[in-house]
């Protein structure tokens, strides 16, 4: 089996046509189609279907693309351990960060990281914890700093950093601030919210589905609520944000929207991690073991 061909084959699987493979890898769709069948001689079966104008995987298919994408990632790590040994890099570390860990975590561990390693360099970045996880799986990323919302986490080296509170909150102007309310009076006021596919929103939407209320209804949606809470606080909306964050807003404290949730420092299991990249874990580990964050 060639290696080649299952890259190709990797880039045909997640694209939406042969034409969008060819543009990508730079080779003829008559290429490609030859790859596939040698591979499909190798194999001994089908990768997709024939019928129709669709390009969908076989049972067969879908599972060559998960062994072809390790694959990958092995001969990724290969390549970039090789690089390290041979050039002696002090190294890149490539991370993603929730608000919270970027706030009350990352910037003790990286003081400690630029004094152990000078001439370090960071690529980070912020995002919800799907989008983190998918980033660390495909090996965008070295390390992640996320909730640990749902999902099977068994394929990642998982370690708890950081507990927290995620609330409702609100300016201090606005109408339920500083008094109690009903759960139902929350869904008569705008809220800005995660966007739809974040395990926060999720829980927050099933708090007031399960008691057969109406959803909150959103009229700000984002990937990050915390750089945004002056949004919130001048157009006066109620947004689901962690207690840590809560900047110049007050909490509506109601037993039922309280979410509790724990942090994981993540890394892809038996993985290559490069050596700065230890560093920086050993460093986060330290700095969530001398206190609270």
């Amino acid at each position: 089996m060639d290696l080649r061909d299952l890259s190709y084959f990797e880039t045909i699987a997640r694209t939406a046509t042969y034409d969008e493979a060819a543009e990508i890898l730079g080779r003829t769709k008559q290429a490609l189609t030859k790859s596939v069948r040698r591979l499909e001689a190798d194999i001994g079966g089908t990768l997709f279907e024939r019928d129709g104008r669709g390009k969908a995987l076989t049972a067969l298919g879908i599972a060559l693309l998960e062994r072809a994408e390790r694959l990958r990632l092995s001969v990724d790590d290969i390549g970039r351990e090789m690089a390290d040994l041979a050039g002696g890099r002090t190294g890149l570390v490539r991370i993603g960060t929730g608000m919270t860990p970027a706030s009350h975590i990352l910037p003790a561990a990286c003081r400690q990281l630029r004094a152990a390693v000078p001439g370090i360099r960071l690529e980070l970045e912020i995002g919800n914890s799907d989008f983190l996880q998918e980033r660390l799986r495909h090996g965008t990323l070295d390390l992640i700093l996320c909730p640990m919302d749902g999902g099977d986490l068994s394929d990642l080296d998982v370690r708890v950093v950081l507990d927290e509170t995620v609330v409702v909150a609100a300016g201090v102007d606005h109408p339920l601030a500083g008094r109690g309310f009903e759960l139902a009076e929350l869904t008569e006021h705008g809220w800005m919210l995660q966007s739809q596919s974040s395990a926060m929103r999720a829980w927050l939407d099933a708090v007031f589905t399960s008691r057969n209320l109406a959803p909150p209804r959103v009229m700000v949606e984002t990937g990050t609520i915390g750089v945004l809470t002056r949004v919130a606080e001048e157009m006066q909306l109620l947004t689901f944000t962690s207690r840590r964050n809560l900047n110049t807003l007050v909490e509506l404290a109601h037993p039922e929207t309280t979410m509790p949730r724990q942090f994981g420092l993540m890394s892809r299991r038996d993985a290559y991690l490069p050596p700065a990249a230890r560093r920086l874990r050993e460093f986060i580990l330290a700095t969530v073991a001398a206190g609270p964050a």
